[in-house]
């Protein structure tokens, strides 16, 4: 099923964009063009994941953060703006953001991010058979538990730091291993070779690598 996501963004171009972008990612998307539009739909309709520019006419983002936690506790919610400060970020956060995004931003890495926040936000599902055997066969090998054990330390690493700091000098035969991972749902690599656990990378370090 397609996630539901709630686009406040007030730039008509870059609305059309991310409307086509996020569309073709799989996400149903309901767009405005202001914040008090999007919380009369988020009053109205479940959605899974809120995309919010700060600045807009009205009502910013950040302003719609309250209201929009309160109508929907569980949504997964995106912040963006052109004016990134400290302050903003810190404020979209406290205000119960999950995660702060400087435009110009990377289609394919907003998809990654939109879905790795709803994860965060979804149900703990059960771990079917199969994937249970391509778990157990990725976390077969060393340098793989050691990849996902850097990861719960550090959070997000780069490549060339994850090479580092697992002690893997072979690029080639290490990427090979960060795909294994990824393929298995463990870890998820974002743009710029960014790499993180992935929600179910969490629990299974909980409880299996501790």
């Amino acid at each position: 099923m397609n996630l539901q996501l709630l686009l406040a963004e007030d730039d008509p171009q870059l609305r059309e964009v991310l409307m086509e972008a996020l569309t073709i990612e799989g996400f149903e998307v309901t767009a405005c063009d202001n914040a008090e539009d999007a919380l009369d739909s988020a009053a109205n309709q479940h959605f899974d994941l809120a995309l919010f520019d700060v600045v807009m006419g009205g009502m910013t983002g950040i302003d719609a953060l309250t209201t929009l936690r309160r109508l929907q506790p569980n949504i997964g919610i995106i912040i963006t703006t052109a004016f990134a400060t400290v302050d903003i970020a810190v404020d979209a956060m406290k205000k119960g953001a999950d995660e702060f995004l400087t435009k110009p931003f990377n289609l394919a890495a907003l998809s990654v991010t939109l879905k790795r926040v709803h994860a965060e936000h979804a149900p703990k599902a059960a771990i079917d058979e199969s994937e249970h055997d391509l778990i157990f066969s990725a976390l077969s090998n060393p340098i793989r538990r050691s990849v996902v054990k850097q990861l719960k330390v550090h959070r997000k690493l780069k490549f060339m730091d994850l090479c580092r700091v697992v002690g893997v000098e072979d690029h080639t035969k290490f990427n090979f291993h960060l795909r294994q991972l990824v393929n298995s749902g463990l870890v998820a690599k974002e743009d710029g070779r960014v790499y993180s656990l992935t929600t179910q990378g969490q629990q299974i370090y909980s409880s299996l690598l501790q």
